[in-house]
């Protein structure tokens, strides 16, 4: 049923809500014209209600094998989705009919996934795309409603940003192979992703690919990124993250000798090993990368060195970190690591030099207040 509501504006506001559980919604001046309007939908969804009664009766799974091969997204979310599917969809709905599942399973399975400890992300990672999968359904016509509405999901609180000190990042180094000491080098300056990192070149290349260095300016323009099976994508990861980031000088002396032997504008960051196929030292692996890294502070913590065991990406937190701490306004954090937000930024507020300044001088302020009344008897 629609809903109507005015608008600080003063305008008219009709909203409805679609089969799939999204809405739509439009504006006027006069609350008659969104009320013909609200109509008109509403009549248009009674009759694209009139869908075929066996459509139901296909399975998510006989549904997945049609649905599965038409899916547009990016490499890595496909082989994400993936895992979700075979883990915790498919094992649980594959032999459910579309046209029988309802709210209440769809509760009941969140649920269950909360009981068996599955993790709160991955949870709402699974849901996601299960309720992908059944709006599609909707839209191809196989049931009228989609079941994946209001339903409570667990929350997942924002966690504060994990960042190494600079002892620690030495201790990591130290004990990296000199491209992976490079790369980690220039993350935990830069807050460039891994993807983005990995795809720096030498040089601008012509076909366009990779993140160039200009070694005279000290800058790399950031224009794309790699995967972790090093295909090049042709953005990072939003528009706004498409970007150019000073390097300190001591990151590009050690980014130089990468170089030596190869073309102006090869990949900075390559295997040491040669491809069989085709003999060139191919760019690095995301999860070869990660194994080293580990194994880095695996060894730091076998020498009696406290390294917490942070993910890569955490560099790029480092970076952030450490710029706050010297008093870096958040919008230049920002403009350096690409984020699309200020809100994603403010993560970093609590780190700054002065963020409690105003409370301790007020504390100040009171103590003294009180003494002063301590003293003349009052």
């Amino acid at each position: 049923m629609a809903s109507y509501r005015r608008l600080p504006s003063g305008l008219w506001q009709a909203t409805v809500w679609l089969p799939s559980g999204k809405r739509i919604t439009h504006t006027d001046k006069f609350k008659s014209r969104v009320k013909v309007w609200a109509t008109e939908q509403e009549d248009k969804i009674a009759k694209g209600r009139r869908i075929n009664p066996n459509a139901g009766r296909i399975t998510v799974g006989q549904w997945h094998m049609k649905w599965w091969p038409a899916r547009v997204v990016e490499e890595e979310t496909r082989r994400g989705d993936d895992a979700q599917l075979r883990l915790r969809i498919l094992p649980y709905w594959g032999e459910w009919p579309l046209g029988e599942i309802g709210r209440i399973d769809v509760q009941t399975w969140v649920r269950t996934m909360e009981q068996q400890k599955v993790g709160r992300q991955a949870i709402r990672r699974s849901y996601n795309l299960f309720a992908t999968m059944l709006g599609d359904a909707v839209l191809e016509e196989l049931i009228q409603v989609s079941p994946c509405q209001k339903i409570d999901l667990p929350a997942t609180p924002p966690k504060a940003p994990s960042w190494f000190t600079r002892a620690q990042v030495d201790e990591i180094v130290w004990r990296l192979p000199a491209t992976h000491a490079a790369m980690v080098e220039l993350m935990c300056y830069t807050g460039l992703r891994w993807g983005e990192a990995a795809a720096v070149a030498g040089a601008d290349r012509e076909d366009e690919t990779g993140n160039p260095i200009d070694w005279l300016r000290g800058r790399i323009k950031v224009r794309g990124s790699l995967t972790q099976y090093g295909k090049w994508k042709q953005y990072p990861k939003t528009s706004s993250s498409r970007r150019e980031v000073p390097v300190p000088r001591h990151v590009l002396d050690m980014l130089a000798p990468l170089l030596e032997g190869r073309a102006v504008d090869a990949w900075v960051f390559v295997a040491g090993r040669r491809s069989p196929k085709t003999g060139e030292r191919p760019t690095l692996s995301g999860a070869n990368f990660r194994v080293v890294w580990y194994k880095a502070i695996d060894a730091a913590a076998g020498d009696g060195v406290e390294v917490p065991r942070y993910d890569v990406h955490d560099c790029r937190h480092t970076a952030a970190s450490w710029l706050v701490q010297q008093g870096v306004p958040l919008y230049d954090v920002k403009a350096l690591l690409g984020h699309s937000s200020i809100q994603t930024t403010q993560r970093y507020s609590h780190l700054a030099p002065d963020a409690h300044d105003a409370v301790e001088d007020a504390w100040s302020k009171i103590i003294a207040h009180q003494a002063r009344m301590a003293a003349s008897g009052s």
